[in-house]
């Protein structure tokens, strides 16, 4: 008999929005996600953003945002594919290895 598993913790990570904000004269791309991801999912979001021509490895999340410098306004859009491909991988990752 396989365990039950709450429908909340098999619930993928998605992308809800995508926002800039100015800091001065720094750009931060700003990634709201559907949940908060627990260590694991970010762990391996990290590694399929590793070789990310983006800083995409380095974004900092807190809650269900996910922040990364951005360098010119432009990179937005190219910088949201590459975000919603780790997300997708992250999600696949932790289908097929479980959750912790």
């Amino acid at each position: 008999m396989t365990p039950r598993v709450s429908p909340e913790l098999m619930r993928p990570i998605v992308l809800e929005e995508v926002a800039v904000e100015e800091k001065g004269a720094r750009l931060i791309a700003v990634f709201t996600l559907n949940a908060r991801p627990d260590r694991r999912w970010v762990t391996f979001f990290r590694e399929r953003a590793r070789y990310s021509v983006f800083d995409a490895a380095a974004a900092r999340f807190s809650v269900n945002r996910a922040r990364i410098d951005l360098l010119r306004r432009e990179d937005l859009e190219p910088l949201t594919r590459s975000i919603l491909r780790f997300i997708d991988g992250a999600n696949l990752d932790v289908e097929l290895h479980g959750r912790p």
